[in-house]
C-alpha cells in the first residue's frame, strides 16, 4: 500500500469514493457534484492524497490550509476524510492523516484539525484520533429542516 497525490488521471477513481462516503454518511442527501469536487481539488492551498494497493484506491484525505475566522493564524484542517469499509482497520487511514500532517508541516502550520461528520461509529473515531495524538475539542450537530 501506498500513499500518493491525487492527479487528473485517477480524478474518476477519487470520485468513486466521494460517492461511496456520502452514501454512508449523515449527509447522503448532498449528491456529489463532480464539478465542484474538481474545482475543490485545485484550490491553491489544498491537498488530496490516497491511499493505492495493487492499482486499486482504498480511501483518501483531502486537507487545506486557512485562517481561523478569527485571526491571521492558519491551520490545516480536513475537507474530507474516508477509507473502504472493507480496508478500516489497516494502515490506509494512519497512513493518510500522516501524510496530510507531513503537509501540514512543510507547511509551516502548528495544528491541524480533522472532523467527524459522517456519524459512522463517532466513538471508534474519536478513540482512532485519540490514539494518534488529537484531543477532541469539539464536535458536530445537525438539525434536518425538511
Amino acid at each position: 500500500m501506498k500513499i500518493i497525490l491525487l492527479t487528473p488521471s485517477r480524478f474518476d477513481e477519487f470520485y468513486e469514493l466521494i460517492q461511496s462516503m456520502v452514501a454512508e454518511a449523515e449527509f447522503s442527501l448532498a449528491s456529489p457534484d463532480k464539478e465542484q469536487i474538481r474545482l475543490m481539488t485545485m484550490i491553491p492551498n489544498g491537498v488530496v492524497y490516497l491511499a493505492e494497493n495493487e492499482g486499486k484506491l482504498l480511501g483518501f484525505i483531502a486537507g487545506m490550509a486557512q485562517r481561523y475566522f478569527f485571526s491571521l493564524r492558519e491551520r490545516a484542517t480536513d475537507m474530507g476524510f474516508y477509507v473502504l469499509p472493507n480496508h478500516r482497520g489497516g494502515s490506509a487511514a494512519v497512513r493518510l492523516i500522516g501524510a496530510l500532517e507531513d503537509w501540514a508541516k512543510e507547511k509551516g502550520l502548528s495544528e491541524i484539525y480533522i472532523g467527524q461528520t459522517t456519524a459512522v461509529d463517532i466513538e471508534k473515531t474519536r478513540q482512532f484520533y485519540a490514539h494518534l495524538g488529537y484531543k477532541t475539542v469539539g464536535f458536530n450537530t445537525v438539525k434536518h429542516l425538511h
